[in-house]
C-alpha cells in the first residue's frame, strides 16, 4: 500500500469509529485528523470535506461486505439456504463491525454530495444482495418474476441483520442468554425455515400479483 493510500485508510478508519460513537454532526473532521494521526491538510486533500469522507465511507463498508460474501461463495455451490445461514453466522461472528457499519448509516443530517448519487436504476440493495439474487434465481428459475425474486432477497437479508444487530447488542445478550428460543440453533433454524418459506411462496405464488415492468433492465 502506498503512502497516500496508507494515509487515506487511516482516516477512513478513523472516521468510521467516530462516526459511529458519537455520529456525523458530534464528530469534526479535526477530531478524525487526531483520531488518525494525521494533519488536517490530509483530511481536506483526500476528501475535501466531512459530507464526501461519510459518503466514501458508506461506498467501503459496503464493498467490504460484498467481498466477503464473494470469499464465502467462491468454488462452492450454494443454496439460499447455505449462503444465508453462512452470512447470517458471519454477522454474528463480526457484531462489532456490523454494528458499527449500521451506526454510520444512520447518520442524520448529511447533505449527499451530488457527485455521490448514481443512477442506481432502482437496483439498490443491500451489500451481498446481488449474490444472494443470483443464488436464489438458481434456485427457483428464471420464471420466477424478478419482482418475486428481488423481494425474497430483501425479506432473507433484512431478517439475518436485524437478528443479528439485535443479538449483538450487550443488553439483549444479557436478558436472552438463558432462553432457549435465543440460542443458536434456534436461531439457526428460523433463518432455515424462513429461506423455505419465502422461496416456496415465491414458486407457488400466482405471477399477476408480482410486478413484471420493475426490472426490465435488471
Amino acid at each position: 500500500m502506498t503512502k497516500v493510500n496508507e494515509t487515506k485508510a487511516k482516516i477512513l478508519e478513523s472516521a468510521n469509529k467516530l462516526f459511529a460513537n458519537y455520529g456525523f454532526d458530534g464528530t469534526s473532521i479535526r477530531d478524525i485528523a487526531k483520531e488518525a494521526g494525521v494533519n488536517l491538510a490530509a483530511v481536506n486533500y483526500h476528501f475535501k470535506n466531512k459530507n464526501n469522507l461519510y459518503c466514501e465511507l458508506f461506498d467501503q463498508n459496503c464493498c467490504e461486505f460484498e467481498k466477503i460474501f464473494k470469499v464465502v461463495l467462491e468454488g462452492q455451490e450454494m443454496t439460499t439456504e447455505e449462503f444465508t445461514i453462512t452470512a447470517f453466522r458471519h454477522f454474528l461472528e463480526n457484531g462489532h463491525s456490523l454494528l458499527t457499519t449500521f451506526k454510520v448509516i444512520l447518520n442524520d443530517n448529511v447533505q449527499i454530495p451530488k457527485e455521490h448519487v448514481s443512477d442506481e436504476n432502482g437496483h439498490f440493495g443491500p451489500p451481498g444482495g446481488g449474490i444472494l439474487l443470483e443464488i436464489i434465481t438458481k434456485e427457483v428459475g428464471e420464471e420466477v418474476s424478478m419482482d418475486a425474486r428481488y423481494w425474497a432477497m430483501k425479506i432473507i437479508f433484512s431478517h439475518i441483520t436485524h437478528t443479528a444487530i439485535i443479538l449483538n447488542s450487550s443488553i439483549i445478550r444479557e436478558k436472552v442468554c438463558n432462553l432457549k428460543h435465543f440460542s443458536e440453533e434456534f436461531n439457526e433454524r428460523n433463518v432455515r425455515f424462513l429461506c423455505r418459506s419465502v422461496l416456496s411462496f415465491i414458486k407457488n405464488s400466482p405471477k399477476d400479483q408480482w410486478d413484471e415492468t420493475l426490472f426490465q433492465n435488471y
